[in-house]
């Protein structure tokens, strides 16, 4: 303290100005430190819940998917609209600058006036029609009668469109679900991965000692020895890159929920082995039930019914009411245009009718054109059927195989520990050579390897079973 504060001991106080200054600034310095500290350690423990509930509020996918439901919503409220009388204000202001005149000519000699007392230019005269100043206001209210059930048909074909896109958001949710667990589960796998790295390192340093001792002792050869180090050196590259996979790994997990690339996660799971039965038929049957995208392709089905019957209605009658109700003034001046006893209320009704006669067969062809689109729909749907149930068989193989290399992967593991053990000992004793030992070590590495791979595989096999089937299946991931 006596270096960092030199005129400690002689000053008659206790901190001379500049050692106080430093003493203040070790305190900064010191809370700085701490409060990167504390930053760098607030790590976010996240499960597989709560990863898929931070993707359905991040997840960018998820939000214009939201912003599409949001549009067809809109689009049935516009449908909706044209169902109801419309109604607008209307207002004006016209000036004449010539006004039209009727002439009238009246012979006034019969009358005998005295010549002083006829009227300039005889009995002709001149009436202005109008005024120059003309001011109205109204309101007008229209309602479509009878459109041979258009207007119905487009509101009807609106809300089926609404509860498509709702299977479609559905069907979004179902994928980004499955995404977020694939990449859960493959932070996990990678993690494992680089723990048994970590593992193999600690399995060959030792490895190298022991040679190393029997080196020393005369029983084996610097190539032993070499061998060992070289086998050590090829762990720790492997185990390099097994952490920087872990990273990359976690980068890719955040890209998925939509969350920064700063923040510092920790994923709380296990890669574990939890039995469901499961039966392929009932896994089609559910499919076929519950699959979104299916009862998404139904309604668009049902809309695209429901615009044939617009299209075919293109060339037949309509009718419509509209009524008309306005006041006018011809004030002279723009006070007067306030004074009541200068407007006048006009007002009209109007019952059309409209009648197409030929429309160049324009109709018939875009009938053809809808009624297409509807087989093609059609079609599709028959297609998404297919795809789904071959989505659902290559899944349930999957988890069959995974099954399978499961109980074949822990069998190995089992064994491979067993080979290592005895290996160690037989090493110590000079009974093996290297080489056989670091057989014994790659054959363990590689057996946990393969095991955490089909445990991987098994698990994620049953998340495409969930995302194929449309279903939860119990599996408790």
């Amino acid at each position: 303290m006596l270096k960092m504060f030199p005129d400690c001991s002689k000053k008659k106080g206790f901190f001379s100005p500049s050692s106080y200054m430093i003493f203040i600034s070790s305190i900064i310095c010191f809370i700085i430190c701490f409060s990167a500290y504390g930053q760098e350690t607030n790590i976010k423990i996240m499960t597989l819940q709560e990863s898929i509930d931070l993707a359905m509020a991040n997840n960018l996918t998820i939000k214009n998917a939201q912003e599409k439901l949001k549009t067809a919503e809109q689009k049935v409220n516009e449908a909706r609209a044209g169902l109801m009388p419309s109604a607008s204000a209307t207002g004006g202001y016209r000036y004449y600058g010539n006004l039209p005149t009727i002439e009238f000519n009246l012979d006034l000699s019969a009358l005998g006036l005295p010549p002083g007392m006829m009227p300039e230019g005889g009995g002709s005269s001149e009436i202005p029609m109008g005024n120059e100043d003309t001011y109205t206001a109204g309101v007008s209210i229209q309602q479509p009668l009878f459109t041979w059930g258009k207007l119905y048909n487009n509101y009807k074909q609106s809300k089926l469109s609404l509860e498509a896109a709702k299977y479609e958001f559905e069907a979004t949710k179902q994928k980004i679900t499955l995404d977020v667990t694939t990449a859960f589960y493959g932070v996990l796998l990678v993690e494992k991965m680089t723990k048994v790295a970590d593992m193999a390192v600690d399995q060959v340093q030792a490895h190298v000692k022991i040679a190393q001792d029997l080196v020393n002792s005369g029983i084996a050869t610097n190539y032993d020895l070499l061998r060992a180090k070289v086998q050590l050196a090829n762990i720790k590259t492997q185990a390099i890159k097994a952490k920087n996979g872990f990273k990359l790994s976690q980068e890719a997990f955040k890209n998925i929920l939509g969350i920064d690339f700063a923040t510092q996660i920790e994923l709380k799971g296990e890669i574990e082995y939890r039995p469901v039965e499961l039966s392929l038929s009932n896994l089609l049957e559910s499919a076929i039930s519950n699959r979104p995208e299916l009862k998404q392709t139904a309604y668009q089905e049902q809309a695209l019914e429901t615009l044939v019957k617009i299209v075919k209605a293109g060339n037949k009658p309509n009718a419509s009411f509209m009524f008309d109700y306005s006041y006018q003034s011809n004030a002279d001046t723009l006070g007067d245009v306030f004074k009541s006893d200068l407007w006048k209320n006009i007002w009209s009704i109007t019952l059309g009718l409209q009648v197409p006669i030929f429309d160049g067969l324009a109709t018939r062809a875009r009938v053809k054109q809808t009624e297409s689109g509807l087989r093609q729909m059609q079609n599709g749907i028959e297609q998404l059927k297919d795809g789904i149930e071959l989505e659902v068989r290559a899944a349930f193989m999957a988890y069959q195989e995974a099954i399978e290399l499961l109980k074949a992967q822990e069998e190995a593991v089992h064994q491979a520990e067993e080979s290592l053990k005895i290996a160690n000992l037989r090493l110590q004793n000079g009974m093996i050579t290297n080489v056989e030992m670091m057989d014994a070590e790659l054959a363990h590495i590689q057996a946990q390897t393969n095991y955490y791979n089909s445990l991987h595989d098994y698990i994620i096999a049953i998340a495409k079973l969930e995302k194929a089937t449309g279903s939860q299946l119990n599996s408790d991931l």
